[in-house]
């Protein structure tokens, strides 16, 4: 049974320099390197679950694996010898996106190996070489990452590497899982077109890729029901960017088109109000998307119930103006009075400040005459002094005038 495991090339180096590696002769006619010293697999199940959480996030990406992710055994051979493995994909039409080699290099200068991919029944549709430096490290163990250009497959599909061994020349070998059933392990001839199940185990050879879209569907995302329209969101899930989105209002004689927007991944539209008064018909917002070799549409029928929010809207918005138009007159009127209290109170400030400067004139007067009345005082007192002055002064001209005569 095939496994799918999220996959992440690079997850681990491991130097095989201080490693003790020892060649078995002629495995069925191949060489094998096996390693005594068995990788750590305890830490694999940790690995394991943690990329599964990241592939549960990632579902676009869909990784085929069969190995456990630990090699005991290293597999090359000479060209045109290599070996295959068989992958059954999750849908009809699977693109592959790249594919992932666990192994090393014993570099000894540049050399290729080569990459194919068949069909179920052996027939080569892709090959291409490669340089092993440009993928593997000297003496450490890793995933290679093999990108490769969008290949769409159909069914069941073999992944063939070629290691194309020179004991004189950079070797690639390849890691081998022999706790794995071997029942999608093959060895393979480069010019033939046919596979002879490999005993030895398990190649650790990953596919990664994903489900092939070839259908346009509209998913809606929300409706808003607002007091002017009615609002809808929606997203197109199509095999292609290229999509023509339209939305069409249809009740009775009635059809129009209604603008459509694409912001933030969405595709929006809005039927207005408006637009349904008066008509008895039932109305229909069709929306449909078109996409290259494919098309599809969705209606949404507009039934009284939606209308009947509107009209529920509509009262409870006229009740709210209402409200506010009486909040304004008495606003207003609350303005009003205010404005001739504050009149009232100016007039009050201007009559105190009357008021006040009369009590000023009044104490300025009666200071006034405080001071009329001791000149008064002064000058009766001045009067009855120069009075008796003057009768003391005739008294004495009456009293000095006979005795003059007397002397005379």
């Amino acid at each position: 049974m095939m496994r799918r495991r999220a996959l992440k090339s690079g997850a681990s180096e491991t130097s095989i320099g201080s490693r003790r590696l020892k060649a078995i002769p002629r495995y069925l006619g191949y060489e094998v390197v096996r390693d005594h010293s068995s990788f750590a697999k305890g830490i694999w199940l940790i690995l394991i679950l943690t990329l599964l959480t990241t592939w549960l996030t990632n579902a676009s990406a869909t990784p085929l694996a069969y190995d456990d992710g630990g090699a005991e055994f290293f597999w090359s051979d000479y060209y045109p010898n290599g070996i295959a493995i068989k992958f059954s994909p999750p849908s009809s039409r699977w693109r592959i996106t790249g594919i992932l080699v666990y192994g090393f290099m014993i570099d000894k200068g540049e050399k290729s190996f080569i990459v194919e991919i068949r069909d179920k029944d052996l027939n080569v549709f892709f090959r291409t070489s490669l340089p092993i430096s440009e993928y593997f490290k000297n003496a450490t163990l890793r995933w290679a990452e093999i990108p490769l250009p969008s290949i769409t497959v159909r069914g069941d599909f073999y992944v063939c590497i070629y290691p194309m061994l020179d004991f004189n020349g950079t070797q690639l070998w390849i890691g081998i899982d022999n706790d794995t059933i071997p029942n999608n392990c093959f060895l393979i001839d480069c010019y033939k077109q046919e596979a002879r199940s490999f005993k030895g185990g398990y190649a650790m050879i990953r596919v990664e890729g994903e489900d092939v879209i070839d259908f346009i569907e509209i998913i809606p995302n929300s409706i808003f029901i607002g007091e002017d329209a009615l609002k809808l969101s929606f997203k197109i899930v199509a095999p292609s960017d290229s999509v023509e989105a339209r939305a069409t209002l249809k009740a009775g004689s009635l059809i129009e088109d209604c603008e459509v927007v694409f912001e933030k991944g969405l595709y929006e539209t809005r039927v207005e109000w408006p637009r349904l008064l008066g008509i008895k018909e039932p109305a229909k917002l069709s929306l449909s998307a078109k996409a290259p070799n494919s098309t599809a549409t969705l209606v949404i029928k507009l039934n009284e119930t939606l209308f009947s929010k509107y009209l529920e809207l509509k009262g409870e918005n006229e009740r709210l103006r209402i409200m506010v138009n009486s909040s304004i007159i008495e606003l207003r009127a609350s303005r009003d009075k205010l404005e001739k209290k504050e009149n009232a109170t100016a007039l009050l400030r201007t009559s105190l400040k009357e008021c006040q400067e009369m009590v000023s004139e009044v104490k300025e007067n009666e200071k006034l005459a405080k001071e009329l009345s001791i000149m008064r005082i002064l000058v009766s007192s001045l009067a009855v002094l120069t009075a008796s002055l003057l009768t003391m002064l005739l008294k004495w001209r009456t009293l000095v005038k006979p005795g003059g005569d007397k002397n005379a």
